[in-house]
């Protein structure tokens, strides 16, 4: 059992598995909020994030099934969850923003460190004996 001060299980599954960074989240329930399609630079503009970051973010959602994309002189992307899962993880993490912020922040900030020091840890140069 969880518990109560934490996020419900199914909830840090999604997060660990489909969210990588706090600007991630913050992108996915931007455009959760909203039915028009957006593109890199004004969403980059709202958030005050470079629109290269913001670009990549957009794409791992988009790869990731949790926004639709279209093509009409440059690339939009629209909240647009592959599968009603999808959609209720995804109102599930709107919710627990609004009740538990720290806690999704938190979660999904520890799990972006955790991630990157395994990547980094993957190319530490390894002593010839060991």
């Amino acid at each position: 059992m969880d518990p109560p001060d934490a996020l419900p299980a199914e909830l840090r599954a999604f997060l660990f598995s489909c969210i990588e960074s706090i600007t991630q989240v913050e992108l996915l329930l931007l455009l959760r909020g909203s039915d028009k399609f957006r593109g890199v630079r004004d969403l980059a503009t709202d958030l005050r994030i470079p629109p290269a970051a913001v670009r990549r973010d957009l794409e791992t959602l988009a790869a990731r099934g949790l926004l639709e994309i279209k093509v009409s002189g440059e690339t939009l992307y629209r909240y647009g969850p592959t599968s009603d899962e999808l959609r209720q993880y995804g109102d599930q993490l709107a919710q627990h923003y609004i009740t538990s912020r720290h806690l999704v922040l938190n979660f999904v900030s520890t799990h972006a460190r955790s991630s990157a020091r395994r990547f980094a840890d993957a190319f530490k140069l390894r002593d010839k004996d060991q």
